[in-house]
């Protein structure tokens, strides 16, 4: 692991234990129409991570999400850029793995990150960006509460 004081932004440890994975979740034209089952695979586990995005990184994200599979498109190489931020930032972690055997660690480890399940990745992009999905959560939540727009069942 590197040392923190090379590090001019000061990496943070996260609890892990809101990184969420779905089983058997079901997608219907671009939709989720069944959530699936919830695991907390990381429940009691953390991650120490330099939270910043650079613009090649925020580029990377738009060209995952605006992936289209007809059209083809550089996803695989916008993911392999974003699992190389992710390894110059991820210094850190105690994760394991599904027979909860410890994973390799992250710092200078883009493969880690390219085997990790979509939404461990995805959690650790969002961790990145310096906000936690539970602190996310508690922002939408407030917005809702004073949105005077309701939402279309």
């Amino acid at each position: 692991m590197a040392k923190e004081t090379k590090f001019k932004i000061p990496p943070r440890k996260l609890d892990s234990s809101d990184c969420v994975v779905h089983v058997g979740q079901v997608i219907k034209e671009g939709k989720i129409v069944d959530e699936g089952e919830e695991y907390r695979i990381h429940e009691n586990e953390w991650v120490k991570i330099v939270p910043y995005v650079s613009m090649k990184e925020s580029m990377a994200l738009v060209n995952i999400a605006n992936f289209d599979a007809e059209s083809g498109g550089d996803s695989l190489s916008s993911l392999s850029e974003m699992c190389t931020a992710l390894a110059e930032r991820v210094i850190d972690w105690n994760w394991t793995d599904n027979l909860s055997l410890p994973l390799p660690k992250p710092y200078k480890n883009k493969e880690v990150f390219m085997n990790l399940q979509n939404e461990e990745l995805i959690w650790l992009i969002s961790v990145s960006m310096g906000e936690t999905p539970s602190e996310k959560k508690t922002d939408i939540l407030d917005s809702q509460n004073s949105s005077t727009t309701q939402r279309v069942q």
